[in-house]
């Protein structure tokens, strides 16, 4: 979506992504794979120099390491590695049809946030460089933020840019809308027939995604049984992290497998085609967002306006303030089960009068909106290098 939208601009781009082939469907949908303007580099291009690879054999053979190793080999395997990201750049110069001014990283949220490898990624990058976090730590204390070729981030909840750019005054801090695709399938799939045929027509309640303990399977499942089965149908699609769960979560759901209710749907598959899951989100009336102690961004709102359906969400936290700034659906307490209830009801009752705060929504969180805060930050760090 960000190389579509730097390539939209006139831009040259340069994409290093650990998937080539599907970055080039994803723009050939989009009639961009072939422009002149882009050139897609191989992620994987640390190959060790050939001095490394006979050094290395030869500690192999002698029973040693190398203090780098040693280190490599002491990074968390949960997060990529600084070091890496360095080599990359430098592997992808060499390979760029044009030399780079300036890099984008899309994974900054998978890197560890201290440590001596940053220290050495330092010593390697000469190039300006800035990137996303999609979930920011409040303290700001990554050690890259000290770093003098780091010009900026950008986040996706504007209260956290404005800390951050209180905090470090000489670094850029930009907003991005947090968007979501709104393709649809050309033909209605077998899974929403399916939805549809066993719904019979009561009003759809649909929960999914990655469902693990921030979901609130617990009062969602509580909310079922109290709900009335010939008004409501409910519908969970999403793989689920048992080992994620609250005690509370463990329970609850363990009254379903022994007895899963009439009115509840469940397919527990992460669904590939992104446009199938935008298929029951249309087919749904009301979609179920109430996370658990969930502070961060989501673009659930976001496929809730664009396919016109009210939203319940958690209150207190950035996806309430959204949904009650637009008026795109209902905020309650995230443990509060009979509020969740009278608020869905009112939901079925008043969908029909939110055309206009729907529209507002899918304004502010267009592609327009991404790219025109996109670009405005790029400038900006690209003026500060």
């Amino acid at each position: 979506m960000f190389i579509s939208i730097l390539l939209d601009a006139g831009w040259y781009v340069n994409a290093m992504t650990p998937d080539a082939q599907d970055l080039t469907r994803r723009l050939k949908s989009k009639n961009q794979a072939y422009l002149e303007r882009l050139c897609v580099l191989d992620w994987n291009v640390l190959r060790p120099s050939f001095a490394q690879r006979v050094l290395g054999r030869l500690q192999r053979m002698i029973g040693i390491q190398s203090r780098n190793q040693h280190n490599t080999n002491d990074l968390d395997p949960r997060f990529l590695d600084p070091v890496e990201f360095g080599r990359r750049i430098n592997a992808s110069i060499k390979q760029c049809k044009w030399p780079p001014s300036f890099v984008f990283n899309m994974y900054m949220d998978m890197y560890p946030s201290d440590g001596a490898r940053w220290l050495q990624f330092e010593s390697s990058n000469k190039l300006p460089w800035a990137g996303i976090r999609f979930v920011p730590t409040p303290e700001y204390s990554e050690i890259y933020y000290a770093q003098t070729a780091l010009k900026g981030m950008c986040f996706l909840d504007e209260s956290v840019c404005e800390q951050a750019q209180r905090a470090m005054p000489r670094k850029v801090f930009g907003y991005l809308p947090d968007i979501t695709e709104n393709a649809l399938p050309l033909t209605e799939s077998a899974l929403v027939r399916e939805i549809k045929d066993k719904a019979r027509g009561r009003k759809i309640v649909f929960m999914g995604g990655t469902i693990g303990g921030n979901k609130n399977l617990a009062c969602w499942y509580q909310l079922i049984h109290q709900a009335d089965a010939r008004e409501f149908y409910f519908v969970q699609i999403g793989e689920m992290f048992e080992d994620t769960l609250t005690s509370e979560d463990v329970l609850e759901l363990a009254k379903i497998k022994r007895q899963c209710p009439e009115n509840l749907y469940i397919k527990l598959e992460y669904l590939p085609d992104e446009a199938m899951f935008n298929e029951v989100i249309q087919t749904s009336d009301i979609i179920f967002a109430v996370y658990r102690n969930f502070k961060i961004s989501s673009n659930m709102p976001g496929k809730a306006a664009a396919f016109s359906k009210p939203i319940l969400v958690a209150e207190g936290y950035l996806m309430g303030e959204r949904v009650s700034q637009y008026g795109i659906g209902l905020t309650v307490p995230e443990h509060n089960v009979d509020a969740m209830l009278t608020a869905m009801t009112t939901l079925v009752q008043t969908a029909g009068s939110m055309g206009n705060q729907f529209e507002y929504y899918r304004r502010d969180f267009s592609l327009r909106a991404l790219g025109q805060h996109l670009i405005g930050f790029l400038k900006k760090c690209m003026s500060n290098a």
